[in-house]
C-alpha cells in the first residue's frame, strides 16, 4: 500500500473513530446523568447552545477558503503530501469546533437538575453535524484542494481520497 493511500485510511479511520468517540461521550454522560427522567432544560438553553452549534458549523463552512495555496513549484508527491496535511489541518479544527457545544451541553447538564436531556438534545445535531463537515466526501475534499489550488498547483488531493 502506498504512503498516500495508507493516509487516506488513517483519514477516515480518525473520523469514524471521533464520530463513534463524540457519541460513546455524550451517551455515558447522558446515562450517569439520569438520562431522560429529569424535566427538559428551558427552551432559551436549548437555542443558545443551537446558536453555538449553528456558529460552529458557518465557521467551518467557511474556513476552508482561509486554507493557504499550495507552492505552484510543488508538484508530485510532495504536492499531494503537503495536500493531505492540509486537509487534516482543516478536519481537525472543524472537529474542535464543532464539539465546543457539546462540551457546553454537558457542562450545563451538570450544574443543572436537567438530567442528560441537555446532552442528548445538542449531541444528536452536533454528530450529525461532525459527520457531514468531516467525512471525505467529494465535498469536502473538492473544497480543501480548491483552495490548495488557487494558486495553479496541482494538489492530487482529490486523486489521493479516489484510490
Amino acid at each position: 500500500m502506498d504512503r498516500n493511500a495508507q493516509q487516506v485510511r488513517q483519514i477516515r479511520v480518525f473520523v469514524v473513530f471521533q464520530l463513534v468517540v463524540a457519541t460513546v461521550f455524550s451517551t455515558l454522560i447522558a446515562l450517569m446523568l439520569g438520562g431522560t427522567d429529569a424535566d427538559l432544560p428551558p427552551w432559551w438553553i436549548l437555542a443558545g447552545l443551537y446558536v453555538v452549534l449553528a456558529a460552529a458549523i458557518l465557521n467551518v463552512e467557511r474556513s476552508w477558503i482561509r486554507i493557504p495555496p499550495l507552492d505552484p513549484e510543488q508538484t508530485g508527491a510532495e504536492a499531494v503530501a503537503g495536500s493531505l496535511a492540509a486537509y487534516q489541518r482543516h478536519m481537525a479544527r472543524a472537529f474542535l469546533l464543532i464539539e465546543i457545544p457539546l462540551l457546553l451541553s454537558a457542562l450545563y447538564a451538570f450544574v443543572s437538575d436537567h438530567g442528560g436531556w441537555p446532552v442528548i438534545l445538542v449531541a444528536l445535531p452536533t454528530v450529525v453535524a461532525l459527520a457531514f463537515e468531516t467525512w471525505p466526501s467529494v465535498r469536502n475534499v473538492a473544497r480543501v484542494a480548491t483552495a490548495l489550488e488557487a494558486d495553479g498547483a496541482s494538489s492530487g488531493l482529490l486523486e489521493a481520497f479516489e484510490s
